[in-house]
C-alpha cells in the first residue's frame, strides 16, 4: 500500500511539473505578445512609465514561477524540500511586490510590514548561505525510518 501511495504521489508532482512548465512557457508567449503590442502602437518604439512596471512585473512573475519549477523539481529527485529553495522564491516575490508598490494604494504601516518580511527573508538567506548547510525537510519519515535501518 505505502508503494502505491509513493507512485501515485510521484506521479502527481510529475503532472503538476508539466502543467507548471506549461503555464510557464504560455506565460512567456504573453511577454512576447505584450512588448510586441507596445512597441507597435503609438507612439511607435515608446513604452511608457506604466507599461514598463507591467513588463517588470510579468518578467518577475517568469522568474518567480522558474524558482517555484525548480523547487518542485527539487522535491521530485531528492525526495526533500529545499528551505534555502522556498526562502529565495519567497524573496523574489517580495521584490516584486516592491517594484511594483503603488504608494497611493496602500499606507506607510503596509509598507513598514513588507520591509520587515523582506528584512526577515534576507537574514534568513544570509543565515542559510553563511552556514553553508544544505537545510532539507524530509517530506515523510519513512525515508528517515529506513536511513536507521541500514
Amino acid at each position: 500500500m505505502l508503494k502505491f501511495i509513493k507512485t501515485t504521489e510521484k506521479i502527481l508532482i510529475s503532472v503538476i511539473l508539466v502543467i507548471f512548465f506549461s503555464i510557464l512557457i504560455l506565460s512567456f508567449i504573453d511577454i512576447i505578445y505584450v512588448i510586441i503590442e507596445s512597441i507597435i502602437e503609438p507612439p511607435i518604439f515608446i513604452i511608457d512609465a506604466q507599461k514598463l512596471m507591467e513588463l517588470f512585473s510579468l518578467f518577475l512573475i517568469i522568474l518567480l514561477g522558474l524558482e517555484l519549477l525548480e523547487t518542485i523539481k527539487a522535491y521530485l529527485q531528492e525526495d526533500v524540500v529545499h528551505v534555502e529553495l522556498v526562502v529565495l522564491v519567497a524573496i523574489i516575490a517580495l521584490a516584486r511586490k516592491v517594484i511594483i508598490w503603488d504608494f497611493n494604494k496602500y499606507s506607510y504601516m503596509e509598507l513598514i510590514s513588507l520591509a520587515v518580511i523582506i528584512m526577515a527573508l534576507g537574514v534568513t538567506y544570509f543565515l542559510i548561505k553563511k552556514a553553508d548547510v544544505k537545510i532539507k525537510i524530509p517530506r515523510s519519515d519513512s525515508n528517515n525510518s529506513k536511513a536507521e535501518k541500514e
